[in-house]
C-alpha cells in the first residue's frame, strides 16, 4: 500500500549522512572483514542508485557475531542520523507471525489446515469452500480489502482512524471472490486479517497477547510489538516517499496499525528482525514436518511482493525464505538461508514516490539481494 494524501514536494535531498554509518559487531577473521567491506559497498550502492533517506541493515552468519549498521537519516529536515535501535513498522512481515501462530495451533490439534473458514465465521464469501491453508497461502480468492476504493478514501480522510478487523473485512466481503479457493495465487491482505480474528476466537485471547506468549517471549523479541497506536517506542524515524531518480522526499503520514491488523500492524527493530528471520526460515517455533509443509505448499507468485514462490506465510527468493513488507514510508525484509545458516534483515524509512514508474519497487528487497550476493 502506498499513500501520500498531501502530495507535497519539498525537494529536500535524502541520504546526506549515508556514508557516516553507525556499525556494530564489525571485525573478526579476514574472510569476515572482507565480507563486511562488501556489505558496506552494497549499502552505499543503494544510496547512489535510489537515494533513500535512511537504511538499517544486518547480516548474521552462524558462528559469527551479527554485522549491523545504521546509515543515513532518521529525519531529513533535522539532519538526525538513523539510530541502530530504531522502531520501524514492519508492514507485511506481520503476516509471517500471524501464520506461524496458525501453524502452532495446527500442531496442537486446535485447528487443521483443511478446516473451512465458514466453520468459524458466517458471511465469508465461499466460506464453505475456503480452507485455512488457502488463507495462509494467498489462494482463497477473497478480494484484498486494502485496495478497495471505499477503504482507500476512508484512510485518506483520517489516517489515524481506529478500525476493527470486522470493518476491514467488510470491504472485502462486499466484493465477489476473484476465483475459487486453491485455483490460483493472489496476494490479499484480507487473508491474514481473517486468520488473526480466527486465532483470537480459538485461543480466547487478543492477538497481541498470543503473539507475546508464543513468539515474542520465547524468542526474546523485546523490541517487537503489535501496537494499536501509530506512536512507537523511541527512537523511530520519520517516514518518507522518495523520488528514486532525484532523491527528493515527501513526509508521509502516520497510519493507524489497526488499518492493517493481522496483515501488517506490527513493529520491530533490526536486531529482533534478525532473530525472527532465523526462526522463520529455519522453523525454530515449529516441528520439522510443519516447517517442511509450510514451504512445500508454496506456488508461483503472480502478484504482490516479488517472491519467486509463496508458501504459508513465507516467501522464497532464490534459496532464501522469509518475508518482506512495504507501505506508507517504510520498507523492510528479513530472509534466511537455512543451509548456509545465514539471515539478512533490512529496514528503510522510505517508499518510492507513488507517482513514479517504480512505485511498487521494494528497495529493502533489492538491498537484501545485494547483501545475499556477498554472503
Amino acid at each position: 500500500m502506498h499513500f501520500d494524501p498531501s502530495r507535497r514536494h519539498f525537494g529536500r535531498l535524502a541520504g546526506a549522512a549515508a556514508l557516516t554509518p553507525w556499525l556494530a559487531a564489525c571485525g573478526g577473521s579476514s574472510d569476515q572483514e572482507a565480507r563486511e567491506e562488501e556489505y558496506l559497498k552494497a549499502v552505499e550502492s543503494m544510496f547512489r542508485d535510489y537515494h533513500p533517506p535512511g537504511i538499517l541493515a544486518g547480516v548474521h552468519l552462524a558462528g559469527e557475531a551479527p554485522w549491523m549498521g545504521a546509515f543515513g537519516l532518521a529525519d531529513v529536515d533535522a539532519g538526525t542520523p538513523l539510530a541502530l535501535n530504531s522502531s520501524f513498522p514492519i508492514r507485511s512481515i506481520t503476516k509471517s507471525f500471524t501464520v506461524t501462530l496458525l501453524l502452532r495451533l495446527v500442531q496442537t490439534g486446535q485447528l487443521a489446515l483443511d478446516h473451512k473458514i465458514g466453520r468459524y465465521f458466517s458471511g465469508v464469501p465461499n466460506g464453505d469452500l475456503i480452507n485455512l491453508g488457502d488463507l495462509a497461502g494467498n489462494q482463497s480468492g477473497l478480494a484484498d480489502y486494502s485496495v478497495q476504493p471505499g477503504f482507500g478514501q476512508a484512510l485518506i480522510e483520517n489516517t489515524l482512524r481506529v478500525w476493527t478487523p470486522q470493518e476491514l473485512l467488510a470491504f472485502s466481503f462486499a466484493v465477489e471472490p476473484g476465483f475459487l479457493p486453491g485455483a490460483q495465487y493472489e496476494y490479499s491482505n484480507t487473508n491474514t486479517v481473517l486468520l488473526g480474528l480466527l486465532i483470537e476466537q480459538v485461543t480466547g485471547q487478543p492477538l497481541p497477547d498470543v503473539l507475546t506468549a508464543q513468539i515474542f517471549r520465547p524468542l526474546g523479541l523485546s523490541g517487537t510489538l503489535y501496537p494499536y497506536s501509530a506512536a512507537l517506542p523511541l527512537p523511530t524515524p520519520t517516514s518518507y516517499s522518495v523520488n528514486v531518480l532525484t532523491g527528493d522526499v515527501d513526509d508521509q503520514p502516520l497510519i493507524s496499525p489497526t488499518s492493517l491488523a493481522g496483515s501488517g500492524a506490527m513493529a520491530s527493530t533490526l536486531a529482533d528482525l534478525l532473530v525472527w528471520g532465523e526462526a522463520l526460515g529455519e522453523g525454530l517455533l515449529l516441528n520439522s514436518s510443519t516447517q517442511a509443509l509450510r514451504k512445500s505448499m508454496s506456488r508461483d507468485v503472480t502478484n504482490g511482493p516479488e517472491y519467486d514462490r509463496y508458501g504459508l506465510g513465507i516467501g522464497q527468493i532464490g534459496n532464501w525464505w522469509g518475508h518482506t513488507g512495504t507501505g506508507v514510508g517504510f520498507q523492510v525484509a528479513t530472509m534466511n538461508h537455512a543451509t548456509r545458516r545465514a539471515t539478512i534483515s533490512v529496514m528503510l524509512n522510505s517508499t518510492p514516490d507513488p507517482d513514479s514508474a517504480r512505485q511498487h519497487f521494494n528497495m529493502a528487497q533489492e538491498l537484501f539481494e545485494r547483501l545475499a550476493a556477498v554472503v
